[in-house]
């Protein structure tokens, strides 16, 4: 979860991609234009991209608060193909709000909604590479660059000047020109993250490392690396083989500013925490004097990706073998490096929110590598309720039943009171401005990739349409392998045997304040395991009035690090509850790239499709009623359907859905066939056609 809470009320007008249609007051521009070119050299051949254009308030920087919450920015986006140098793109009004070709704005969709006023006007133009993956799909998407993945301004990124302009509220146009390329940060070697080999400069005790994985390079078709930074203990050696350490996985967002294990603290506390971990010595406080510091070895993970800046650190069909990558590749070198203890009882994982998941996950899926995890308010383990969607039942992501829109960041004012700050309409239609096909870099669009499928179009399956937030079962059935209290229940007592073998192993915490409704996933999973394992079977830990963040069970730093050390020793061959060789067996791995791949690549995309077909073979006479399917499509594809003979239409179109059987009755001879044509957001729409029946007297 990479969501900056601010404690603001949402933008006036914001929910008017629902309430109006996308439209709010519209202003008599006439025509508002805005043209952005390309000054020469800027580009080295034909990019397709995204251009987010932005308008600040008066003498405000653009990029100072861009937060769904918060900004008072008018965004808007759109995807271009083979833009060159003597290129202009024109961003205009009306109603062209095609998420795939056209402008897309926020909060409200058109040029044509905005004030006149003076504003800072700016564009950045995120550029896309096309890949073919080794699955066949092509997509064109972003790569970071050591940069945590921003959703726009990214490292290697065009932009404009900066430009005050007064809108007037008649014909206008505003011209900018592409002028610039942001650089990305400098570091030892050459640039880090999805780019090429690199890292941050060493201390005794902080030590990063990255490495080309071949999994991640032969899916993507290019060299891919991941990394970790690693906190060593005091007294660390490396040539004292004999004496070894445990290891805490810390997983969570790009860990740019605060060092190897950072927690989300300020950067003083870190600079205290770290300086007395690598003293050795826990400092003393008014009730406790000072004593040793633990003994173990601090990793955070780094794996900035293809649509996000982590990878949820699991194998997914559309950003690839991530959870091999890591688990094993970085972690067998990792363990190759440094004087570990190679045993899953010194191997714990832990993190909050989108690190809360991944941690959690990764115990779920590999029981055979890791110990135990300590998860803080993890992103949604059960998807009756991902956030505060009923995923499972509701018909709209955005709209419940009774018409109120669905919450989806909240407060609590000095009262109690809950406040929301967003919903999920807004957050959604945020998104959008910054990428479409699930690329903006935005929350919603990484879940898309990560519990989901690939689409027909190559790119994430999405649960629900982005801007009318209707929710396609179809979709929703492929994320049940990504619903971690599904997978657990469904392994309970098969070969994986889960229910054992899981069993103690698994710590989850939340507040019943979370920011962004977390807990309601987290009282789902408790349900579904204690329905299964009985009460506390998981060890859930709910704290009443408890917001998102901060350490597991809202503990202090260093009770907190005490904690996971007690839990290693009291699992340890010679501890009080020694971890079992046999609820770590190679039987209890899941999560296997090759299934994931089989049922979620683009093979399996192109098996789900099919062409319409007419059932009667051979031939018919003429006023004999003939049936038909209008074949299989991807879920949320509108059908038009169209009897034909000869080639010509013999009827009008009419609309149909996936499930309808379809009967015509033909009046004329000829070769009768039906064509179904399927349109849908960031798909190209198609037609196919059915077999031919001989239609005679």
């Amino acid at each position: 979860m990479l969501r900056t809470l601010f404690l603001a009320l949402i933008v006036t007008g914001a929910y008017s991609h629902l309430a109006t249609g996308g439209l709010a007051q519209r202003y008599d521009h006439s025509k508002l234009d805005v043209k952005i070119s390309v000054a020469e050299g800027l580009l080295n051949g034909p990019t397709d991209g995204r251009i987010v254009l932005m308008f600040a308030p008066n003498g405000t920087d653009v990029l100072n608060d861009t937060d769904v919450t918060s900004s008072q920015n008018k965004i808007f986006g759109k995807n271009v193909f083979s833009l060159g140098d003597k290129d202009t793109v024109t961003f205009s009004g009306g109603s062209n709000f095609s998420t795939e070709t056209g402008v897309y704005g926020w909060p409200d969709v058109s040029l044509d909604a905005i004030p006149p006023a003076t504003y800072r006007v700016q564009a950045f133009l995120t550029k896309y590479e096309k890949v073919t993956r080794s699955d066949g799909s092509t997509v064109s998407v972003h790569f970071p660059c050591g940069d945590g993945a921003p959703n726009v301004d990214a490292t290697g990124s065009l932009f404009t000047s900066a430009v005050d302009v007064d809108v007037v509220g008649g014909t206008q146009t505003i011209n900018l020109t592409f002028n610039n390329v942001t650089a990305g940060e400098e570091f030892i070697g050459k640039e880090i993250g999805g780019c090429n080999q690199g890292n941050y400069e060493d201390t005794e005790n902080l030590k990063h490392v990255k490495i080309r994985s071949k999994k991640l390079s032969e899916f993507w078709g290019r060299d891919m690396y991941v990394g970790a930074n690693v906190v060593l203990p005091a007294g660390y050696s490396a040539n004292d083989t004999k004496t070894r350490y445990p290891v805490i996985y810390a997983q969570g967002h790009w860990p740019a500013d605060e060092g190897a294990f950072g927690y989300g603290r300020p950067a003083a506390q870190y600079v205290k925490f770290a300086d007395a971990w690598n003293n050795g010595t826990i400092p003393g406080t008014n009730t406790t004097a000072a004593r040793p510091a633990p003994k173990m070895i601090l990793v955070t993970f780094r794996h900035e990706a293809p649509f996000y800046d982590d990878s949820y650190a699991v194998n997914t069909a559309n950003l690839g073998p991530y959870g091999d990558a890591i688990n094993d590749e970085l972690i067998p070198f990792l363990e190759d490096t440094f004087n570990t203890i190679r045993a899953p009882y010194a191997r714990i994982q832990q993190g909050g929110s989108t690190g809360g998941w991944e941690s959690i996950a990764s115990v779920i899926f590999r029981p055979d590598l890791f110990g135990a995890c300590f998860s803080s308010y993890p992103d949604s383990l059960d998807f009756h309720r991902h956030q505060d969607i009923e995923l499972y039942t509701a018909a709209n992501a955005y709209v419940r039943a009774d018409g109120s829109f669905v919450p989806s960041i909240r407060t609590f004012d000095d009262n109690g009171t809950e406040v929301v700050l967003a919903t999920v309409a807004l957050e959604n239609h945020w998104e959008l401005t910054f990428g479409t096909a699930s690329r903006s870099f935005n929350q919603w669009d990484i879940w898309n990739a990560v519990f989901g499928v690939q689409g027909y179009n190559n790119y994430p399956l999405e649960p629900w349409d982005k801007v009318t937030g209707e929710i396609y079962p179809a979709a929703v059935e492929y994320w049940k392998p990504m619903d971690l209290s599904n997978y657990i229940v469904s392994n309970w007592n098969n070969s994986k045997n889960l229910g054992v073998n899981l069993a103690g192993r698994i710590y989850v915490y939340v507040g019943t304040w979370d920011d962004y409704f977390l807990n309601e996933g987290v009282v789902e999973f408790q349900k579904r395991t204690d329905a299964v394992g009985g009460q506390g079977w998981a060890n859930v830990t709910i704290l009443p009035e408890k917001p998102h963040g901060g350490n597991y069970q809202s503990r202090e730093i260093w009770d907190y690090l005490e904690l996971l050390e007690n839990w290693i020793k009291d699992h340890a061959p010679d501890g009080k509850t020694p971890l079992k060789q046999s609820v770590s067996g190679p039987k209890t791995r899941g999560n296997m790239w090759e299934e994931v791949i089989r049922r979620g690549g683009r093979q399996a995309a192109v098996a789900r499709q099919g062409p319409p077909s007419i059932e009667t073979k051979g031939h018919v006479k003429v006023g004999t009623e003939v049936r038909a399917s209008v074949g299989r499509w991807d879920p949320g594809v509108a059908l038009k359907a169209q009897w034909v003979i000869d080639g010509k239409p013999s009827c009008e179109a009419f609309k149909v859905k996936e499930s309808d059987k379809v009967k015509y009755t033909p009046e004329k001879k000829g070769q009768l066939q039906l064509w179904v044509t399927g349109s849908k957001r960031n798909y190209a729409t198609e037609t196919r056609k059915s077999n031919s029946v001989t239609v005679g007297k």
